[in-house]
């Protein structure tokens, strides 16, 4: 469809709609201020048990949606294909603004984030740097952008 593959043009609905729901909406209150705290969430009652299992559950089926849409557009989803991205993830969200200590971020930060390490990770393909050396930037990166955040939460 317009030369845009099918899976983004699904990511790009999702994380607008996931936008509004966490910026526009009680629940998504709710998610930043456990995030940011949970004790306090907990003091001003916010039920957080209850919220914690509506996220866990909002995760396990865009889990559920992905593996979907891979096997659609592979033909199989392989067990061990998301092997060691965790740390793409996290860096992801740290460059899209997330604040590892919680409270803050959103869905849109982190398309961003993954759109910036992937233009990074395809010019050091093209500049032909090991895969070992990409991961090592990549670890730099995620140092550079909590160091970033550190100095921003501290002068707010």
């Amino acid at each position: 469809m317009l030369g845009v593959p099918v899976p983004f043009i699904y990511l790009v609905i999702l994380a607008l709609a996931m936008a509004v729901v966490l910026h526009h909406t009680s629940f998504g209150r709710h998610v930043f201020a456990l995030g940011g705290n949970e004790k306090a969430a907990e003091l001003t009652g916010i039920p957080v048990v209850r919220v914690k299992i509506e996220v866990y559950v909002i995760c396990a089926l865009a889990a559920g949606l992905q593996g979907i849409i891979i096997s659609g557009w592979l033909g199989s989803a392989p067990a061990n294909m998301a092997t060691s991205y965790e740390l793409n993830v996290i860096a992801a969200a740290v460059i899209g603004g997330a604040n590892l200590a919680g409270g803050i971020g959103g869905p849109l930060g982190a398309i961003v984030g993954c759109v910036l390490l992937e233009v990074i990770r395809n010019g050091l393909v093209l500049a032909q740097v090991s895969s070992y050396w990409q991961q090592t930037l990549v670890g730099v990166i995620i140092i550079l952008a909590v160091l970033v955040d550190r100095i921003r939460s501290r002068m707010s």
